[in-house]
């Protein structure tokens, strides 16, 4: 049987000047998925990540935990598990900000949460990023600044075609945005239902995909086994 199983990266450090960075309880849940995965005695044949260094630093804590010194000493690199480029996010705020009134409020109302460290970070967040993704997506191949959105599925979808080549158990560590475009190619859902998805995905949060025959199959979403409702973060 071939398995992926898909971890979202631990809380990266959004307030700071580096988003590409975790935070201390970005680490802190990292260990305590590796130490839930070791104490289900889950056994991986391969680590892959998107390139990303806060899922790098993920997968190297999990790795760690699992005791996986060798397989994170061969961990793969693949394009198809990286968030989509925030040069996307910048282009498509940077125009939004004039002439949408409704994105310029949430885009205030974003900076002024961000500062203070708001418990309403996450919630505003997720409104923001829902209105820049509606935009990218509307602009299909016209988006010719940074890469377009039917680039980035096609580019996260290849993701299914790695352990077709090679089977085994995957652990990849990656963001929302490959999350949410898998399960939602898996379902056969609709892309709205799609993205609606990437603002309900938890940090440090569990994916599991089997591949029965010629198809893939959901078994579990956005599990949190090792996380007590009140730790659980979604920025």
């Amino acid at each position: 049987m071939t398995e992926l199983i898909l971890i979202r990266h631990g809380q990266a450090n959004s307030g700071g000047e580096n988003y590409d960075e975790l935070t201390d309880l970005g680490y802190e849940h990292a260990q305590k998925i590796g130490r839930w995965l070791k104490s289900a005695e889950y056994e991986f044949d391969c680590f892959v990540h998107g390139g990303l260094k806060r899922q790098k630093q993920t997968l190297d804590t999990i790795g760690a935990e699992l005791g996986a010194a060798a397989l994170l000493a061969q961990t793969e690199i693949h394009p198809a598990f990286a968030e989509f480029d925030l040069k996307v996010f910048g282009i498509l705020a940077a125009d939004m900000r004039h002439g949408r009134p409704d994105f310029a409020a949430v885009l205030k109302e974003w900076n002024k949460v961000r500062k203070e460290n708001s418990p309403d970070k996450g919630a505003v967040f997720k409104k923001m990023m829902g209105l820049v993704l509606t935009e990218w997506i509307k602009r299909g191949e016209a988006f010719r600044e940074a890469e377009n959105f039917p680039a980035f599925q096609k580019k996260v979808l290849s993701a299914l075609e790695i352990p077709i080549e090679k089977p085994g158990r995957y652990l990849a560590v990656t963001s929302g945005g490959p999350i949410s475009m898998l399960t939602g190619h898996v379902l056969g859902l609709e892309l709205t239902q799609t993205l609606g998805l990437m603002r309900r995905i938890y940090n440090t949060s569990l994916h599991h995909f089997v591949l029965q025959d010629t198809k893939w199959e959901l078994v579990t979403f956005n599990s949190v086994p090792h996380l007590a409702f009140s730790e659980r973060t979604l920025v």
